[in-house]
């Protein structure tokens, strides 16, 4: 039986701060938890939204584990490499053209600013689209990592066989296990990140006009500080063209997998997760690494 569902309008700005006010006093405890306030709760609940425009701003799950990342000192030739990979995938499954397949575009767009040529790029689609013998594979590798935090590895490779012995062998190294299901404990999200030029304020009311579920203040790989667009996975293309329309242009887009625990770490545990973390991540064939530890 189809769940029924009723549509919110969209909140004013005055109730969008009522609500991260809310949201915030609850986080400090200073109020009381929403079990014992269940119709006030309940109108910021995003399981009652449906094709509506919903805000809850400060995603504290997620934000809490972004900070471990992989080497700050990748080397550009590394970084290309993913991007050729990336560049490889989408011509095979939607075409050489950028203006007919938006996720190539996107890559392309991403690479140029980070520095790839485009002779490097052009050298990409023309492999991708007559390779035949070496087919790209994308999978998300699941595994189960230290002190019971889970990690999902976005690997994209010509040689699936290969990469999944040497991913259990870091796995093993690090006291993960390569292929425990962790899935579960994350959520798809659409990611489109612009420039920090807005504040806060004004950003929230950005996401409320483009349809976005949730907006956040970050850094991208290169510790640019940027803001990041939520939004379900559905919505991407047409978050991202509203937020042109209210002149953001996106720097990226992609669907990410965001945690819904977060797995404190401490000690010995948290330098073993964070060192499974980074070697992962410094791999040709790892796109992205996905995870659950806090700090």
């Amino acid at each position: 039986m189809a769940l029924a569902t009723r549509t919110i309008p969209a909140l004013s700005c005055a109730q969008c701060h009522i609500a991260a006010m809310w949201r915030s006093g609850l986080q400090q405890g200073l109020l009381e938890q929403p079990a014992k306030f269940p119709q006030v709760f309940r109108i910021f609940s995003p399981r009652d939204v449906h094709s509506s425009v919903w805000l809850y701003a400060g995603h504290n799950k997620w934000s809490k584990v972004r900070h471990i990342k992989g080497p700050k000192d990748q080397a550009k030739s590394k970084l290309f490499a993913k991007f050729a990979l990336q560049i490889r995938l989408a011509v095979k499954e939607d075409g050489p053209n950028p203006e007919l397949n938006s996720k190539l575009d996107s890559i392309i767009s991403t690479a140029k600013e980070k520095g790839m040529t485009k002779a490097s790029i052009d050298h990409a689609v023309k492999t991708a689209h007559g390779n035949k013998d070496k087919p790209v594979v994308s999978s998300l590798a699941d595994i189960q990592g230290p002190g019971g935090s889970y990690i999902l590895a976005d690997v994209v490779t010509d040689s699936a066989k290969q990469t999944r012995d040497q991913l259990r062998k870091i796995c093993k190294t690090h006291g993960g296990v390569f292929g425990s299901k962790a899935r579960h404990a994350f959520e798809r999200k659409g990611i489109i990140t612009v420039s920090s030029a807005l504040d806060m304020d004004r950003a929230e009311e950005v996401a409320i006009e483009a349809g976005a579920e949730d907006v956040e203040q970050g850094v991208d790989e290169d510790d640019t500080e940027v803001i990041q667009f939520i939004c379900d996975p559905s919505d991407l293309q047409t978050v991202q063209d509203k937020l042109k329309e209210l002149c953001c242009e996106s720097r990226s887009s992609s669907v990410e997998y965001i945690p819904t625990q977060t797995i404190p770490l401490t000690g010995d545990t948290l330098e073993q997760a964070s060192a499974l973390v980074r070697e992962l991540s410094d791999r040709d064939d790892v796109l992205k690494v996905y995870h659950n530890i806090e700090a």
